[in-house]
């Protein structure tokens, strides 16, 4: 599918494509920003803003707080602790790319971060359609990429990408990564890589489908290709612990600064093992009912999986869905931030794609849902525990 011819004026009837991906762009962030403006509007005091702050302040509240902090600051050389002596939530868990890009253009054009950050996601929102189209163009070929990049864009999560959190810019380098893979373009996926994996905790499963490619594609001429972007995926991964490790001389400090954010509401002292976080997850919140709520979304992960419509998107897409879900499966311990972390699966949106009336309805869906993400997750309310 590498070869194929990828026609750049033609799209939805006679609409030149540049001006298809444009409204997508303009139209969805307009819906997104006119969700986030509404709910700024209601939003009351809380531990980052007063009263009915505007967009900029309403967007960079949460995870952006810590940004912002990285790109005034700097990261600390002493890790906080706790009064039982544990690693207590601090900086190290933020990748530097997006502060250290935020903090250049600060300086550059003398404005506050929370304007800085948002132009930064928007701009990079913009650039991860262009790409992402590109790709998915490989993969359900040319009309129905414009419906994959629409569901993309519309999709419920999808105001995080003009706040102040690095998800746009991660996504950038991910679709450099995926689309250089396809493409056979491997200077430009090993440039991505690295960028990737420090802008967004990518790394990993970065590695895990350059793995998968590797076996799959032994007997290929792709195959030393992938066993170095494997080996540099690897190294690219353990380049932000080894810094946190340098810098505060705790060789732990990264693993302990992520796990800092989950043991005071649910893992307790000992915390979880690898791969045991869906299951203490589906205790802490489900109780009795863990087991069926795990065989349902097992269930679930099988039937999308087999669908024609997604086996259909080709090997390098799936195998970054596999390699993306393991990564999930090995670290993560669910909560209300799952349905972010969730959005580097995008390349499942070619699935629908191919039909209109189910890219609609996912629109229609994704719209609908923003409303209720914003409310549950990005809003403020009270001692608020679920975060986006």
């Amino acid at each position: 599918m590498a070869g194929r011819s990828l026609n750049s004026t033609v799209s939805l009837g006679s609409v030149p494509r540049w001006v298809a991906l444009l409204g997508i762009i303009v139209v969805s962030r307009t819906v997104s920003t006119g969700m986030m403006l509404w709910f700024a509007a209601q939003q009351a005091e809380n531990a980052w803003t007063g009263a009915n702050p505007d967009l900029f302040e309403f967007s960079r509240i949460w995870d952006a707080h810590w940004y912002r902090i990285v790109a005034e600051v700097g990261y600390p050389s002493e890790l906080p602790l706790t009064d039982e002596g544990r690693v207590g939530e601090n900086a190290w868990a933020f990748m530097p790319v997006f502060p250290f890009l935020v903090k250049g253009l600060m300086a550059l054009s003398g404005a506050p971060f929370a304007y800085v950050s948002v132009a930064v996601s928007l701009l990079a929102f913009a650039a991860f359609i262009v790409i992402a189209d590109r790709l998915f163009r490989h993969l359900v070929g040319d009309r129905a990429a414009l419906w994959a990049v629409a569901v993309v864009a519309f999709s419920p999560v999808s105001p995080v990408y003009q706040v102040g959190y690095a998800e746009s810019l991660g996504m950038v380098f991910l679709s450099l990564v995926l689309l250089g893979v396809v493409e056979k373009r491997w200077a430009l996926v090993a440039v991505a890589i690295p960028f990737a994996a420090l802008t967004r905790p990518l790394g990993a499963p970065l590695t895990i489908l350059f793995v998968v490619l590797t076996m799959v594609r032994w007997k290929s001429d792709d195959r030393r290709a992938h066993i170095g972007l494997t080996g540099l995926a690897a190294v690219s991964t353990a380049a932000w612990p080894i810094a946190a490790w340098a810098m505060t001389g705790r060789m732990s400090a990264y693993l302990e600064t992520e796990l800092a954010w989950r043991r005071p509401y649910y893992d307790g002292e000992p915390g979880h093992g690898w791969g045991t976080g869906w299951w203490d997850s589906a205790q802490w919140w489900f109780h009795d009912l863990a087991v069926w709520v795990l065989v349902g979304l097992g269930v679930t992960v099988v039937v999308i999986a087999v669908l024609p419509s997604t086996r259909r998107l080709g090997r390098v897409a799936l195998a970054w869905l596999f390699a993306y879900l393991s990564y999930l499966v090995l670290v993560l311990f669910p909560q209300s931030s799952i349905f972010r972390l969730l959005a580097p699966m995008w390349p499942l949106a070619g699935s629908v794609a191919r039909s209109r009336p189910a890219s609609i309805v996912a629109i229609a869906l994704g719209v609908v849902g923003q409303f209720f993400w914003i409310e549950w997750c990005w809003s403020v309310q009270g001692s608020d525990w679920t975060p986006p």
